[in-house]
């Protein structure tokens, strides 16, 4: 869901984008591109059309909006696989990995170009790894 706020946020009402552009901007937010393709795309599309004219008949500034929308949705959210690897660095003596995390949350709201790792999708070797992709009711 971060992810899908902030492509949401960026995008304008000063511009016209194409189904292809839409699609391939929202893409990015899903885990599986084919259920995204096949289910998704089409409703979505529509919807953030349906969106983008409902703030056109506002008349809301796009910049005043983003900043809105960037203010209550964050970039860097602390996921498990994150932790996970702070966790395994740590055990080996470096704590390196943990001070980055507690660096980059305390300002989870604002865009920091170092670190562009820490707000992507989960990656595919995280999805069943323990501690990585979800955490028990005893964790």
């Amino acid at each position: 869901m971060t992810i899908f706020f902030r492509i949401l946020a960026n995008l304008t009402t000063l511009q016209s984008y194409s189904e292809y552009e839409l699609a391939n901007c929202f893409e990015e937010a899903y885990y599986h591109a084919d259920e995204f393709r096949s289910k998704v795309q089409k409703p979505l599309i529509q919807w953030v059309r349906d969106y983008l004219a409902r703030l056109v008949t506002q008349g809301r500034d796009n910049r005043d909006r983003k900043k809105a929308m960037d203010a209550v949705n964050p970039k860097y959210v602390l996921r498990n696989y994150l932790t996970q690897i702070a966790i395994d660095k740590a055990e080996q003596g470096d704590f390196s990995e943990i001070e980055t995390l507690i660096k980059i949350i305390k300002h989870p709201y604002n865009e920091q170009n170092d670190y562009h790792f820490y707000a992507a999708k989960r990656p595919e070797w995280a999805r069943n790894k323990a501690g990585c992709s979800m955490l028990s009711c005893s964790s």
